[in-house]
């Protein structure tokens, strides 16, 4: 077999494998089937604000040493408002009987971040002093387990202030917020930092319930219509 001899197998050859791949493209389309389009979930009447394009800063320690270079000497805001107990700390040792609740986004100073058992659970203690009461006080900001500490300070604490976080909020909303008060027209956000996260919930959409403050046992019931308060009611003091 000479050489133009196998030049021209090679040619039919090729030929035959492209006839063989159109028609199996071919074959292929008129045998396709349509894929169903997925289908949009229930869309929801939360509309977005700028709130939601706000990004607090977050602190990933890991050990007590590092939660100390996180925390030790700075001011920092609660974010989780009458749910965190906090404990005296008497020569250097926390107090295990709780002292109260943390209030909404109370500005406290951390001294100091210590490894101490309270209620028979070794925690990360953050030590702190209070602008509403002198001495020192701890809180919790993680519990030691299977030998590593797992910490909660991005869930309990803003490490940036929350007013310039939320900046573009107007100032009599901020007013209303700083004396833990609700006014009609504030969202949910707006609510939870004046009153605390500590809440009850009734069945519906954020913005489009009714929400039950607890509020550190004065309760306030505020119903939210489009994310915005359109009822507060005070629960009477006895």
């Amino acid at each position: 077999m000479n050489w133009r001899q196998r030049i021209q197998i090679t040619l039919i050859v090729v030929f035959v494998i492209a006839l063989i791949r159109i028609a199996v493209i071919f074959y292929g389309r008129s045998h396709w089937t349509e894929v169903p389009k997925p289908q949009p979930a229930s869309s929801s009447s939360y509309k977005v604000t700028l709130d939601d394009y706000v990004t607090p800063h977050k602190i990933f320690p890991y050990d007590i040493a590092s939660a100390r270079q996180e925390l030790a000497g700075k001011t920092v805001w609660v974010h989780a408002g009458n749910q965190i107990p906090f404990y005296h700390y008497v020569a250097s040792r926390v107090d295990p009987r709780s002292a109260g609740l943390l209030g909404p986004l109370e500005q406290v100073e951390i001294k100091d971040v210590i490894a101490q058992t309270v209620r028979g659970q070794k925690q990360a203690m953050a030590i702190f002093s209070r602008k509403e009461a002198a001495g020192e006080y701890a809180f919790s900001i993680g519990t030691l387990s299977q030998g590593s500490y797992e910490f909660s300070v991005n869930e309990i604490l803003f490490v940036e202030d929350p007013h310039q976080l939320y900046g573009h909020w107007p100032r009599e909303i901020w007013e209303a917020i700083d004396h833990h008060q609700i006014k009609p027209g504030m969202n949910e956000r707006q609510a939870i930092f004046a009153l605390g996260s500590n809440i009850r919930v009734s069945p519906g959409d954020y913005g489009n319930r009714t929400v039950e403050y607890l509020n550190a046992g004065k309760p306030v019931t505020v119903t939210f219509s489009d994310n915005k308060a359109v009822t507060v009611e005070q629960e009477a003091h006895q």
